[in-house]
């Protein structure tokens, strides 16, 4: 495919998610106050927090520290992951082939079975291990 082929499907592509964007917001703007608040509240700040989480995982999983093994930069944005649906969601999605997020987390949270059983480690922090060990071991 040439080059120009594959701007002008780009082209296509972007000119067809800005009418749903346009046709949505539209549809948004209808409905009443109340329910338009409903559906912030319920739907899009969480998303928008989700993919927040996200990228702070995606951050501090190719920081420096955890380069070096530092695992322990990762137990505050995973804690936080596992207790946003959205969020997990999307770890399970993006991160199932580089590192195995949702295999390694049935395995430490379904299942009750650390990697690492250091005495004074918990789930989380075998899990956390797991995972930096996993992408740069």
């Amino acid at each position: 495919m040439s080059q120009q082929q594959e701007q002008s499907q780009t082209s296509v592509g972007a000119q067809s998610v800005a009418a749903d964007l346009e046709e949505a917001s539209q549809i948004f703007g209808r409905l009443q106050d109340d329910i338009q608040l409903h559906l912030i509240e319920e739907y899009i700040k969480p998303q928008l927090r989700g993919d927040d989480l996200v990228r702070e995982f995606d951050k501090q999983l190719n920081s420096e520290e955890c380069r070096g093994l530092k695992w322990q930069v990762l137990v505050d944005v995973v804690e936080k992951i596992i207790e946003n649906k959205e969020a997990l969601a999307q770890m399970f999605e993006k991160y199932e082939e580089d590192i195995r997020f949702k295999t390694y987390y049935e395995q430490h949270f379904i299942e009750k079975k650390n990697h690492f059983t250091q005495p004074s480690w918990d789930a989380l922090s075998s899990f956390c291990a797991t995972l930096t060990m996993c992408k740069w071991h």
